[in-house]
């Protein structure tokens, strides 16, 4: 009689198979064991991320993912941590890459087009009503739903615009009021 395999556990959800891998990171579809919601767990391993200084690249790409709730971006849940790994949890996406649908099934009609193309750019407008700017938008990087609905997904280069950066700053009382003037300022003359 063999014993019942255990699942692995990550706080509340129960890890499953390995649905992509990277060079920093394995992502692993994940179930939520207290509503059976299904996630994508995105594993990091803290020592590749240390040695390669990727992570203030992570910080950004949480921080960013934190402001952005829109139907057509990837949801971040939330983010845990244990001594050698960091998991991000995220909503799943069923429908592969836009890029797979693309070199799997051709040109597409005009109306689908133009239906992920509005879909976009509600996404990048949003986004950029919120100071975030996602800066490597390709068709890797647009997911599609069980619906067929796009989802804009990997905020991992994306930049937050100096405002929020300054808000952010100032509302988590890093700094002094008397600097933000200063900062403003010399990151204005550094761009000119």
């Amino acid at each position: 009689m063999s014993q019942p395999k255990t699942k692995r556990r990550v706080g509340k959800f129960e890890m499953g198979r390995t649905i992509g891998e990277g060079t920093f990171a394995k992502v692993k579809f994940a179930r939520n064991s207290e509503t059976g919601e299904p996630v994508a767990l995105k594993i990091l391993d803290k020592e590749k991320v240390l040695k390669h200084k990727m992570a203030e690249q992570i910080k950004r790409e949480v921080a960013t993912m934190k402001r952005i709730k829109h139907p057509n971006v990837v949801r971040l849940y939330e983010v845990m941590g244990s001594k050698t790994k960091i998991f991000i949890v995220l909503e799943f996406v069923t429908g592969g890459e836009l890029f797979d649908k693309i070199v799997n099934h051709g040109r597409m009609r005009e109306d689908e087009a133009r239906g992920y193309f509005h879909q976009l750019i509600n996404a990048v407008d949003y986004c950029h009503s919120r100071g975030v700017f996602h800066r490597d938008l390709k068709p890797e990087n647009l997911l599609l739903n069980a619906n067929g609905n796009l989802k804009v997904s990997d905020f991992g280069l994306s930049a937050l615009s100096q405002q929020v950066r300054v808000t952010t700053i100032k509302s988590s009382g890093l700094i002094n009021r008397q600097l933000i003037p200063i900062m403003i300022s010399v990151s204005f003359m550094a761009s000119k």
